[in-house]
């Protein structure tokens, strides 16, 4: 078996991965600093923070043999028999040197910088620098600009990783930044008449490893140490990427991207980054509504959900039907307790998927192989990166429990023909979408078209204006469930925010309106019983999702080429933003 000594201690290779020694090394615990490496990007090994002593060990004496001169550990691969010293004095008092040289120009401006408290020169500067500041010179000073309409560059905090021209290069390949200049002259700059303003713009603001680019919607407005994480789903569109969902006092007030290298590899759009904001809007359903006449009237949760649930009821058993609309918005649970509930009134009750929306075409960023980011060319670290027209996370999760409870999936435009026909008398619409899903003309189709209409959202829409009863559910920030994306990967999302006043979440409703014994119902629980009856959802059996979601049953894998391992910078698990599931 292959193995490698790390600090007199060792450990064995994983087989089949192609790992550096920053990376062997933080698998077994042991931090190397580094600002300029990201396992996305080539390696140019131009902050030398991460230099070590590396070696051999002969395999038959033992005898160990260390290289005179540091070498950068992002270059060097972990192979059998290398041998690592990570924490020699010869290497802290290089890491020190380092340290002192990257803040020579660097300003003292910490408590105003919003970068501060998941900054690694921060971070460093604690555990690798020193107190003592011997540089007595004049600072350079550069000044403040803006790259794109959401991106401002600090310049004199910027310490040259080039992190950020690397990701314009080799991942997005629109190449808008650059380094000009030489030296202590050096700065990253736009080129003329060119912003950062393609789709994927805002995560240089990720991957900067100090308070040099930052992102203006965030500005000033929160420090990172009040900020609580939750491990969410982006509901933009079908992709499905992971998202730290980062809240204080009841409101979201940012995104950013969490690895999944099955989904959305290190990175997030900037359309998703700023979805976020639809879960703070002041317009959002606050109570529960009767019809009054030709208005509504706030009406308490257990009276509202009375009138429907037995209004559903005498709709049906006087024989008429009722026809149901599960929105693609919907997590698997709430679209399975919804046509559940349906069903179990009368088996000849329809549902159909909501409103699909698409906008535009899917557009993908495929990062070229570039040999430096392994050793090897053929390693394709990055998988390609589709922001999807179908702008919705669920449509075939909704479509899966459509078709396993009715045996077909029947789109909305079908259905709204036959409710123009006479054939419900009934219908019970059920969504959580970002925007407003349905259009005036529709909305009166609808309404004249059934005695009864009940509406689960929580936007005040076109629909639920002439609804009967309008039920407040739960933003996409407020459920916890399941949702399965474009390439059929079903993943789990935390709740990131507490339900609103006046709201319910909408598996607590469906389960009142099911008579489900019990404390509020569990989504882990709702996602095992699915798991035990639908084959498709077969692979999620235990109710709990691996930490990178898992495929539904039949579904081919889409990525090629091995996984790398888990990475997250090493700063931002000092501040517990990496955590364990």
């Amino acid at each position: 078996m292959a193995t490698i000594l790390i600090n007199n201690v060792e450990y064995p290779i994983p087989e089949g991965e192609k790992l550096n020694a920053i990376q062997m090394a933080q698998r077994v615990g042991v931090e190397i600093p580094y600002y300029c490496w990201h396992p996305a990007l080539s390696v140019v090994a131009n902050c030398r923070m991460c230099e070590i002593e590396v070696g051999t060990k002969d395999p038959k004496t033992g005898e160990i043999k260390l290289l005179p001169k540091l070498v950068p550990g992002c270059q060097t691969p972990a192979k059998d028999g290398t041998v690592l010293v990570t924490d020699s004095a010869k290497v802290q008092e290089h890491q020190r040197m380092v340290m002192e040289y990257l803040l020579l120009n660097h300003p003292l401006d910490c408590p105003v910088c919003d970068q501060a408290g998941e900054c690694g020169l921060q971070d460093y500067s604690f555990g690798h620098g020193q107190s003592v500041h011997r540089f007595v010179e004049e600072r350079s000073v550069n000044p403040r600009k803006d790259v794109s309409d959401s991106i401002q560059l600090n310049a004199d905090r910027c310490i040259m990783c080039t992190r950020c021209v690397r990701f314009t290069r080799e991942i997005t390949q629109t190449g808008e930044l650059q380094v000009t200049r030489r030296g202590s002259h050096a700065e990253i700059d736009v080129f003329p008449g060119m912003p950062v303003d393609n789709p994927l713009a805002s995560n240089v603001v990720d991957i900067c490893p100090v308070g040099a680019l930052l992102d203006k919607d965030f500005l000033h407005k929160q420090r990172a140490w009040f900020l609580s994480k939750h491990d969410a789903i982006c509901a933009g569109c079908s992709t499905g990427c992971n998202v730290s969902a980062e809240e204080n006092r009841g409101q979201l007030w940012r995104y950013k991207p969490r690895h999944n290298p099955y989904v959305n590899d290190f990175w997030i759009c900037d359309e998703g980054r700023y979805s976020y904001k639809a879960a703070n809007s002041p317009d959002l359903l606050s109570a529960m509504y009767l019809r009054a006449g030709d208005d509504h009237k706030v009406s308490p949760v257990s009276e509202t959900l009375r009138v429907v649930g037995d209004r559903l009821q005498g709709l049906t058993t006087a024989g008429g039907k009722i026809a149901g609309v599960l929105s693609p918005f919907l997590t698997v649970e709430e679209a399975y307790l919804l046509g559940r509930y349906l069903k179990s009134l009368s088996p000849a009750n329809v549902l159909a998927l909501g409103p699909v929306p698409v906008r535009g075409e899917d557009q993908t960023f495929t990062p070229d192989p570039i040999e430096g980011r392994t050793g090897d060319a053929s390693f394709v670290v990055c998988q390609p990166f589709t922001i999807h027209a179908e702008k919705c996370p669920n449509r075939r999760g909704v479509a899966a429990v459509l078709e396993h409870l009715q045996g077909e999936v029947i789109p909305f435009e079908a259905l709204l023909g036959r409710v123009k026909g006479g054939e419900f008398r009934g219908l019970y619409a059920a969504s959580s979408a970002i925007e407003p899903w349905i259009g005036e003309s529709e909305a009166q189709t609808i309404r004249s078209g059934v005695a009864f209409l009940v509406v689960q959202d929580s936007l005040v829409t076109a629909l639920a204006q002439v609804a009967d009863v309008v039920l407040a559910g739960a933003t996409f920030a407020e459920k916890a469930g399941s949702y399965v994306n474009a390439q059929g990967r079903l993943q789990y999302a935390e709740a990131s925010l507490p339900p609103r006043e006046g709201s319910l979440p909408d598996l607590d409703i469906l389960s009142i309106l099911l008579n489900r014994p019990g404390d509020p119902v569990s989504s882990s629980e709702i996602l095992a019983e699915i798991a035990a009856e639908i084959p498709a959802f077969a692979t999620a059996r235990g109710g709990s999702p691996p930490e990178y979601g898992v495929l539904l049953a039949g579904v081919e894998p889409t990525r090629k080429g091995p996984v790398p391992p888990p990475f997250v910078d090493s700063w931002f698990v000092a501040q517990g933003a990496a955590r364990g599931r």
